[in-house]
C-alpha cells in the first residue's frame, strides 16, 4: 500500500506547510481546501488516512467525518482545530474520529499520529483483501456457487466448521450435496491431513472397529447415520474416544433431533450436536440454478479438454423453470448430456412443453438477471432499460428473489 494522506485545510499557507512536512516523510499528499474538493477522493478502500481541519467555510470537519464513515466505517479520520474546545474533542471522539489534535500541533506529533493511523489502515485493507480472495477462491465458493441466502448460509457454516475442533453433522435431502460439503470442510481445514469416507449402509461393526486412524489427523465422513444400529453407534463412539485427533463428519437426510426420535443414542447425539449444518435442496436454491448449471457444464467440458459451448437462453429458462426433485445428480446428468450433445432439447419447442406461467416466469427472471448483470445492479438504469416504473421493478425483483446488490461489481 502506498501511504496517502488526504489533507483538508482551508488555510493555504498551513496546507502547504503540512503537505511539505508529510511529503518529507515519504507520505503522498492529496491537498484540498474544502469538503467539496476532497469528496471525490473519499472512496471505500482508500489507501490512506484523512487529516481535516474542523472549522471551515461551508461543510466542516464533522461533515467530512460523517461522510467518510458513511463510505467506509473503518477509514481513519484525524481532526484538527485551532481552538482548545473540550466539548468539541469529546464530540469528535464520540463520532468516531481516530484522533483529535489542537493547532498548532508540532509536525512530529502529527506525523506520529498519521503513521499509526496508516498502520491500522494497512491492516484493515489487507484483511479485506484476504477475505475477498477467500470468498472468491476457496473450496466453499467453488463447490457451492450462487448468491441465494441459503447457499450463503451454507458457505459460511462450512468455513466455520472447517476451523473448529468439533464433530460436524450434515443434513439435507438426497442429492443436495452432503458428500461434497464434507469434502469441502476437509479441504478448507488447515490441520487435517487425511479424509476417509464410509457408509453405515454397507459397513459392519467389525469394519468400524478395525479402522486405522492413528497415523495423522483425520476427517471421517460417515454417511447414512439414520441407518446406524446400536452396535454401530457404540463402535463410532469408541472411535471418537480412542482417537482425539479424529473429526467425524456424519450425515443423513434428517435433522439430528429427528434421528434422536428414531433411536439415535444420547451420547452420539450430544457428540454431534455441537455443529449442525443444513445442506439446502435445489428447490431452496432456485435463484442459483442457472449458475450451477453453467458450472456443471464447464466441469464436463474441462474434463474432456473441450471448449465451453454456447448455452441458449431457452435452455437457461428450462433449467430455472424445472423442478429437480433428485437435486444435484439430476441436474448434473442434464448438464453432462448437454455438454456431450446427447438427448437435450434446446429449442423453443422443448421450452413450450412447460406451462405458460412457468415459461413467462422463467423468461422474466432471465431478462431481469441479464439486465441487472449488464448494468452492474444499478436499479435506476435497469428500470430505464426495461421501461418499468421503479416500484414495478422492485416488485418483480422481490417475486424472483433477486437483489440488485448481488450484481454490483460483477463483470458484464
Amino acid at each position: 500500500m502506498t501511504p496517502t494522506l488526504l489533507l483538508i485545510e482551508d488555510d493555504a499557507a498551513l496546507r502547504r506547510s503540512l503537505a511539505q512536512s508529510f511529503e518529507l516523510e515519504d507520505i503522498a499528499v492529496i491537498a484540498a481546501s474544502s469538503f467539496v474538493m476532497a469528496k471525490p477522493h473519499i472512496v471505500r478502500d482508500f489507501e490512506g488516512v484523512i487529516l481535516s481541519d474542523i472549522r471551515m467555510p461551508g461543510k466542516d470537519g464533522f461533515d467530512v467525518l460523517a461522510h467518510a464513515h458513511k463510505i467506509d466505517p473503518d477509514l481513519p479520520v484525524v481532526l484538527l482545530t485551532g481552538q482548545a474546545d473540550v466539548p468539541m474533542a469529546v464530540r469528535a471522539m464520540a463520532e468516531g474520529a481516530y484522533d483529535f489534535r489542537q493547532k498548532p500541533c508540532p509536525p512530529e506529533q502529527l506525523i506520529e499520529v498519521v503513521n499509526r493511523a496508516m498502520e491500522l489502515r494497512h491492516l484493515v485493507l489487507r484483511s479485506r483483501n484476504m477475505e475477498r480472495q477467500l470468498q472468491a477462491g476457496d473450496a466453499a465458493a467453488t463447490n457451492f456457487p450462487g448468491t441465494s441466502a441459503a447457499i450463503e448460509r451454507l458457505r459460511a457454516a462450512l468455513r466455520q466448521a472447517a476451523g473448529l475442533p468439533v464433530h460436524v453433522y450434515l443434513h439435507g435431502p438426497a442429492g443436495a450435496g452432503k458428500r461434497l460439503a464434507a469434502h469441502t470442510i476437509h479441504t478448507l481445514a488447515a490441520d487435517r491431513q487425511r479424509f476417509t469416507s464410509l457408509s453405515l449402509r454397507d459397513t459392519s461393526v467389525d469394519a468400524l472397529k478395525a479402522l486405522d486412524l492413528t497415523s495423522q489427523p483425520t476427517d471421517l465422513s460417515i454417511k447414512s447415520l439414520d441407518l446406524a444400529t446400536s452396535a454401530q453407534q457404540t463402535a463410532l463412539l469408541e472411535l471418537m474416544e480412542q482417537f482425539p485427533d479424529l473429526r467425524v463428519i456424519a450425515s443423513s437426510p434428517h435433522s439430528l433431533e429427528k434421528l434422536r426420535e428414531m433411536g439415535l443414542g444420547d451420547d452420539l447425539f450430544y457428540a454431534l450436536d455441537m455443529m449442525q449444518v443444513e445442506v439446502p435442496s435445489l428447490a431452496q436454491r432456485r435463484k442459483d440454478l442457472a449458475i450451477i448449471f453453467e458450472a456443471l457444464v464447464r466441469q464436463t467440458v474441462r474434463a474432456m479438454n473441450g471448449d465451453m459451448p454456447d448455452i441458449p437462453e431457452s435452455l437457461y429458462a428450462q433449467v430455472i423453470a424445472r423442478d429437480w426433485p433428485d437435486n444435484l445428480p439430476e441436474l448434473r446428468n442434464f448438464a453432462r448430456s448437454f455438454a456431450l450433445g446427447l438427448n437435450v432439447k434446446t429449442d423453443a419447442a422443448s421450452f413450450a412443453e412447460l406451462s405458460l406461467a412457468d415459461q413467462m416466469g422463467a423468461f422474466e427472471k432471465l431478462v431481469l438477471t441479464d439486465t441487472l448483470r449488464r448494468f452492474g445492479g444499478k436499479s435506476a438504469a435497469v428500470a430505464d432499460a426495461l421501461s418499468l416504473p421503479r416500484k414495478t421493478l422492485y416488485d418483480k425483483l422481490s417475486k424472483h428473489e433477486l437483489k440488485a446488490k448481488d450484481f454490483r461489481n460483477t463483470p458484464s
